[in-house]
């Protein structure tokens, strides 16, 4: 029994998963984590499950410092470099206006069971090194550069035939963004609709991110979207929120009297997605579009807490999810 155990390890199919804008912050983060996932958990709660991580960048530089960060660094006769690894596969792809950049995307895919896309531009919090306040940086002109990338990936996705789910990074605000003129509005009512997507950073910067979701929804692939709230830097492990339609946005705008949108750290994306990745079975044939954030009660003071790490590791994330999909939209609509 033990040699047919040990058989069978040997032999399992490696899975491979790409993810796009891999030198990213959440990039590199969701790399490490989808690998350690895979190794503690296995695919889908099976056995342990090798892996490979097919990480897209765009420069020699980019794929030095994912190679470097994930894959550790060593030093022979005074020449440091990185150390060689089985499970991380680093592609440059430049200039994706170019037919052979296009052509080398295409095969990025093959072979490959899913992907996480991360190119559209996203929010962040950062703080000032000198005062110390917050303030929300909104992505502008590189938001259309990302755009056109993240369109060119989605068409190359396309074109696999193994592929079975793919994780799209969005944006909290595009509901609103998109729909808000659909409806009937009292005064308070459009005031907190300007003020939520201000909070996201307005039209332009939802521009990209709506244009990959019409995209990805035109496309015959099967996907699920996670609308993020503005991303901190911060360490994971806080409990999550979920909703649809710009519910957790509206409910923030309104209860904090702030055009501070929602926040979540970049390790709490990236775990989210590669839990969603791991648990694909459970989303696939859905084409679920999610809002996510950190919950309320939780934030940056909570990080690294013994409080938060306990309610974080016990979170039903299945169910918080199923339920949130299951409420109706936004609490402005159903007035």
């Amino acid at each position: 029994l033990s040699f047919l155990f040990i058989f069978s390890r040997s032999f399992a199919l490696t899975q491979t998963f790409v993810i796009t804008h891999a030198a990213g912050r959440m990039g590199k983060l969701l790399a490490s984590q989808i690998r350690e996932g895979a190794l503690l958990y296995g695919d889908n709660h099976d056995s342990p499950t090798p892996v490979k991580i097919r990480a897209v960048v765009r420069s020699d530089e980019e794929a030095k410092s994912v190679l470097c960060d994930l894959a550790g660094m060593v030093t022979r006769d005074g020449i440091t470099s990185h150390r060689e690894t089985d499970w991380l596969e680093t592609v440059v792809i430049g200039d994706i206006s170019l037919e052979e950049n296009v052509n080398r995307l295409e095969k990025v895919f093959d072979g490959a069971t899913g992907a996480v896309l991360c190119d559209a531009s996203h929010n962040e919090l950062v703080q000032s090194e000198e005062d110390g306040k917050w303030s929300l940086r909104v992505p502008g002109i590189e938001s259309k550069e990302h755009s056109n990338r993240l369109s060119a990936e989605i068409d190359a996705a396309t074109k696999s035939k193994s592929l079975e789910h793919v994780i799209l990074r969005s944006s909290m605000g595009l509901f609103l963004n998109k729909r808000g003129l659909d409806f009937e509005w009292s005064p308070s009512q459009k005031e907190v609709i300007i003020e939520a997507v201000k909070a996201m950073g307005g039209d332009e910067a939802l521009l990209g991110p709506r244009r990959a979701e019409e995209a990805l929804e035109s496309s015959g692939l099967d996907f699920s979207i996670l609308r993020l709230g503005a991303l901190t830097d911060d360490a994971g492990m806080i409990p999550l929120a979920f909703g649809t339609d710009d519910s957790l946005l509206v409910q923030w705008i309104e209860g904090q009297k702030t055009r501070r949108p929602p926040v979540l750290s970049r390790a709490d994306a990236a775990r989210i997605a590669s839990f969603m990745l791991r648990e694909r079975k459970l989303f696939m044939k859905k084409r679920l579009v999610i809002d996510c954030a950190w919950l309320p009660k939780w934030g940056s003071s909570s990080v690294g807490t013994e409080e938060a790490l306990i309610a974080a590791s016990k979170q039903d994330l299945i169910g918080d999810i199923n339920s949130a999909c299951s409420r109706k939209t936004t609490s402005l609509i159903n007035r």
